[in-house]
């Protein structure tokens, strides 16, 4: 039973510190020019069409 525990603590530390670290490494990523100007346009693309969708919906 305490390899068990011991087992469950150990994959929890590596699946929460994975949390951690993918976000860490991807922020040079997402913090690029080229990145950030493509997902500003993405968002405003996707707020754009929820508008029209809401403006279209008969109340």
């Amino acid at each position: 039973m305490t390899l068990l525990v011991l087992l469950h603590a150990v994959l929890t530390l590596v699946w929460l510190g994975s949390y951690v670290m993918v976000p860490a490494k991807a922020r040079a990523f997402f913090e690029r020019p080229v990145v950030r100007r493509v997902m500003d346009r993405v968002t405003g693309i996707v707020l754009l069409g929820f508008g029209v969708k809401v403006a279209a919906t008969q109340p």
